[in-house]
This record gives structure tokens, sequence and C-alpha cells, in this order.
């Protein structure tokens, strides 16, 4: 049987999860909302999803999404 506390633990996995990727994916939406160019908005997503996992990746797809 499944207890309740098997319930939250998985909920609270999930929650993490979810900040984890929100987190991760801010750069592109920084992007889309400053109406960067396709090959910028392009280039924010590639480094935000495969480097975000590293905070220098993640600070280098933050600094072209928010650069004018």
């Amino acid at each position: 049987m499944i207890s309740i506390n098997d319930i939250l633990l998985i909920m609270k996995y999930i929650v993490a999860i979810a900040i984890f990727v929100c987190i991760v994916l801010t750069p592109a939406y920084l992007a889309a909302a400053n109406d960067k160019s396709k090959y910028d908005r392009m280039r924010t997503r590639m480094g935000s999803l495969m480097f975000g996992w590293s905070f220098i990746g993640w600070i280098f797809a933050l600094f072209i999404s928010a650069k004018k």
C-alpha cells in the first residue's frame, strides 16, 4: 500500500523538478519577451538546455538573452 508519506515524498520531488526546469528555462523566456532575433533566441535556448545545469552555462544564456 502507498502511504501518505510516500505520496508527499513524490509530490516534493515533482515540485523540486518543476522549479529547477523553470529556473533553467528563464533565459529562453527572457529572450522571447525581449524580442531577440531568431538566432539569439535559438542560441539562448540551446545554451540553456545543454549547459543550464552548470552555473556558467546558465549565466551565458542569461547574458545572451538580456543584452541589448
